[in-house]
């Protein structure tokens, strides 16, 4: 039984093959196109646009920076000074003093000659130190609770944890190091693939799709995750470097599919850039274009098409177009090649893209496997997104193609064939009444 949801997407089908692009079954034998399941195997792109855009912009959110830009003495001068905190409740004459004996003397004399003035001071100054302490916890408490909520600020923890790292491994004094820890360790970056730093001050951003396709592909080649040369001239037939012939040209394909982030972890960066992918059946639009481009001058051409000519056509080694059927289409009459010509590459595209669809999203796996990519959880959560976007994509293409041929299977055919049964039955027509008993008149 089809949910309420799939008969709307089919009725939605079935009025979409009687416009637009299925006018063009006016042109050819009807019964075939429908069929063939239409014009197009799949509805086309949302965007015919060639790319899409990258956006950026200052996050306003900093948790590398809130709570150490709070100034501890400023706290205490000011709560001695009687301005801020529960010190302010002491009597104004004695800060009157305070503020007096403060700017002449000494502690030690103070101590000597006031002990009890001394003490009032030292009290002032540890109570306001605890306020300020007390404080600093709430809003790193803050800081934390963010943590949960705002996605780089998991980036930037993994950054100052590498510091922290590299500091004690140096023997670097402990109360220096957090001092510093939350500008030069978000400064310092992140340790990525194959153990290069990205992120930090001065270094490329993290390329998080990018960056693990790449690395994925180079490890189904059993080659360095970093390895940028090209696979040409060692591929030994592997479908990987047959479909891209280096890793920056499949992670240019990925990201134009699912799309990208770009991570910074230093101070006053960009924290995150973000590219929203067009989705295969933009990938599939791109192929379908050229297929049918080089096919409808294959049939044109009037000569034997070679090896080469064909794979240029074909959906990949499992979906080949043989010689035969591009003398067939030359069969065709010129409409007919048209709207024949456009399914043929569309369906070619379609077997194209979704070899490559699964590739992809075993580079992608592949690329996650690597060493310091693995090691971060959250390298492994902002990573899964994408695989799932690609799944679900693949899944969509099929679960249409499915209900469009049932769509055009269906109900359009079946009209068709009863159709044509009216058009070639004689229709026996009732003799006319009449007076006849045993084929005898019995007329007077």
């Amino acid at each position: 039984m089809l949910t309420k949801k799939y008969r709307r997407i089919i009725q939605g089908l079935s009025l979409w093959l009687l416009t637009g692009s299925a006018l063009q079954a006016l042109a050819v034998d009807d019964e075939f196109y429908y069929r063939l399941g239409g014009g197009e195997p799949v509805t086309r792109s949302a965007s015919n646009r060639d790319t899409t855009l990258e956006l950026g912009g200052a996050v306003v959110w900093n948790t590398d920076l809130m709570c150490g830009n709070f100034d501890m003495s400023l706290s205490v001068d000011e709560q001695l000074k009687g301005l801020k905190g529960s010190f302010s409740n002491l009597m104004s004459s004695v800060i009157s003093a305070a503020t007096g004996a403060v700017a002449s003397l000494p502690a030690l004399i103070i101590q000597k000659v006031n002990p009890a003035l001394y003490d009032l001071l030292q009290n002032g100054v540890l109570q306001a130190s605890e306020e300020f302490h007390l404080a600093q916890v709430s809003c790193e408490d803050i800081v934390g609770i963010m943590d949960d909520v705002i996605t780089h600020s998991g980036w930037e923890n993994v950054a100052k944890g590498g510091y922290w790292a590299g500091e004690s491994a140096s023997g670097a004094e402990l109360l220096s190091t957090r001092t510093s820890a939350d500008i030069e360790g978000i400064n310092a970056g992140v340790i990525w693939v194959e153990g290069a730093t990205k992120g930090g001050r001065g270094q490329p951003p993290i390329e998080l799709v990018g960056d693990t396709v790449k690395a994925g592909y180079n490890q189904l080649l059993k080659r360095n995750p970093a390895n940028t040369t090209s696979m040409v001239s060692s591929c030994a037939d592997a479908p990987i470097c047959e479909q891209w012939p280096n890793p920056q040209a499949m992670a240019t394909w990925v990201i134009d599919v699912v799309g990208e982030q770009k991570i910074r972890t230093c101070e006053g960066c960009d924290k995150i850039s973000a590219k929203p992918g067009m989705g295969l059946t933009h990938q599939m639009a791109i192929e379908q274009d050229q297929i049918a481009a080089d096919l409808a001058a294959l049939v044109l051409s009037g000569s034997a098409p070679t090896l080469a000519q064909l794979e240029a056509v074909s959906g990949g080694p499992g979906m080949l177009v043989s010689r035969r059927v591009v003398e067939a289409l030359r069969e065709e009459n010129p409409h007919e090649q048209d709207v024949l010509i456009n399914r043929l590459a569309a369906e070619m595209a379609l077997s194209r893209t979704m070899e490559r669809a699964m590739i992809a999203r075993r580079a992608l796996i592949s690329g996650m496997k690597e060493p310091n990519i693995a090691n971060l959880q959250i390298a492994q959560d902002d990573l899964a997104p994408y695989i799932a976007d690609l799944e679900k994509d693949i899944e969509n293409i099929l679960f249409e193609i499915e209900v469009r041929d049932r769509v055009a299977s269906n109900t359009a055919v079946q009209l068709l064939m009863r159709d044509k049964v009216r058009g070639t039955v004689p229709i026996v027509e009732s003799p006319p009444a009449g007076n006849f008993e045993d084929g005898a008149s019995v007329n007077p």
